[in-house]
């Protein structure tokens, strides 16, 4: 995520070895936190990106 300053479902499932629906669980829970803002409809082609950024 710093690296990139971008995340994608599939990325964030390889670099925490967990289910696609764990990994969509996570993600829209750091959107609901505002430390992540997602770019894209949900589904292929969603980014993930830090709030601020």
């Amino acid at each position: 995520m710093k690296e990139k300053g971008k995340i994608t479902n599939l990325e964030y499932q390889k670099l925490t070895g967990v289910s696609k629906p764990t990994s969509t669980r996570d993600l829209l829970e750091l959107v609901k936190k505002s430390v992540f803002k997602k770019f894209g409809k949900t589904g292929k082609g969603t980014l993930y990106k830090l709030k601020g950024s």
